[in-house]
């Protein structure tokens, strides 16, 4: 169900968390300090992210990149889950690879290579104000004018938008969801607003787009069918946030720990009460049997598994894994005590972070409605079987 990993991996796995650990949570101090994220400071910790070889990493050979596995990408992904801030965002920089999927040849070439070469970077245009997990509900149209298309409504929570040199918009056109390529200085194409979340300040922000009479060139319009690019899009990054969720797990159970072995209270370290034994318990518990599901999802990814049932085994991994490290973050702060609700203290942080992995990119119970459909329509055994 899960291969053993390669030499290569554990290395890579090594190294990354040796990254963040000694790069990256420094970092991570500094910004509780201040309360702010200095871009020269970030943009220091990507050049030597880059120069350590973790960026892209996911382009395929074919391209000129070292194609790594999904099981691989999702090892590196579980170290940068230890960082808060999203900086974790930073040693897991994946190229958009899936856009050698949806693009035309042409558009493979004016906007899929120029990000693979840092020259450009994207961000998806989905949820809106009334469609958030129900995508079916979008009402942003796409009218055809000649040779162009003319977009008008509004998108949210349009992550990255901000750095952002094109957006792939998701809307209504000839009766059917489709894929636009829209470059972020399109007359038309507004940031309307940023508003302010829970885990700021955080390494990317989620801008609402107005989209007003944008006109856009029918060269621009992608080929593949939208709902189903989206949707293939929302697998991957639902199995990178419960990998995510593993790794943030993974850092509060040891910070914790290291914790309840120092700190004495009745006489004793706290972590020869049982109460405090019991949480590290089902802590260790939970998460290693939500590594085993991410873990096996990957490999699904890698092996080939048939795409429906694919996309019921990353719903399993994202809805167990995100409400893992829910339960994880919440004993840990319990653990710390008043300490814990310290804004320096990392587990506050995950504490706050960890919450909306519970609601972006498919709500928990959007998840189960995803495997529940899944085993009525197949039954068990194409998700419970090896």
């Amino acid at each position: 169900m899960i291969p053993e990993l390669t030499p290569d991996l554990r290395d890579l796995q090594a190294r990354a968390g040796s990254f963040v650990e000694q790069e990256i949570y420094p970092v991570e101090q500094r910004i509780a300090e201040r309360g702010t994220i200095d871009k020269a400071e970030i943009a220091e910790l990507h050049r030597k992210a880059r120069d350590a070889g973790f960026s892209h990493l996911n382009i395929p050979v074919t391209e000129g990149g070292p194609g790594l596995s999904m099981l691989g990408q999702v090892i590196l992904e579980e170290q940068a889950g230890k960082a808060t801030n999203g900086l974790g965002f930073i040693v897991a920089e994946r190229a958009p690879i899936e856009l050698l999927e949806l693009l035309s040849p042409d558009q493979v070439e004016r906007y899929a290579r120029p990000a693979f070469r840092y020259e450009r970077q994207e961000a998806w245009a989905v949820t809106e104000p009334g469609a958030g997990s129900d995508v079916a509900a979008i009402e942003t149209t796409a009218m055809r004018d000649g040779d162009e298309w003319v977009l008008n409504g509004e998108k949210w929570f349009v992550t990255g938008a901000e750095k952002a040199d094109f957006l792939l918009v998701l809307a209504n056109a000839d009766g059917e969801q489709t894929l636009f390529l829209v470059d972020i200085e399109t007359p038309g194409c507004e940031l309307a607003r940023v508003p302010a979340f829970a885990h700021d300040p955080y390494f990317y922000q989620h801008p609402e787009v107005r989209l007003t009479e944008c006109r856009v060139p029918d060269e621009n319009r992608v080929p593949s069918g939208g709902a189903e690019g989206a949707r293939k899009w929302f697998t991957l990054e639902r199995l990178m946030i419960a990998a995510r969720c593993c790794g943030a797990a993974d850092r509060l159970i040891a910070e914790a720990r290291a914790w309840s072995l120092e700190r004495v209270a009745s006489g004793r370290p706290i972590a020869e009460h049982q109460a405090v034994q019991f949480m590290f318990a089902d802590s260790l518990t939970e998460l290693v049997a939500a590594r085993l599901l991410t873990y096996h999802a990957a490999h699904g990814f890698d092996a080939g598994t048939d795409p429906p049932v694919l996309h019921g085994k990353v719903a399993m991994a994202k809805l167990f894994a995100s409400e893992m490290a829910g339960r994880v973050a919440d004993r840990a702060v319990q653990i710390f005590g008043g300490r814990g609700y310290m804004r320096e203290n990392a587990a506050e942080r995950h504490y706050r972070e960890l919450r909306v992995d519970r609601i972006w990119e498919g709500t928990s119970e959007i998840q189960r409605l995803i495997i529940a459909r899944g085993l009525l329509k197949r039954g068990s055994a194409p998700y419970a079987d090896a």
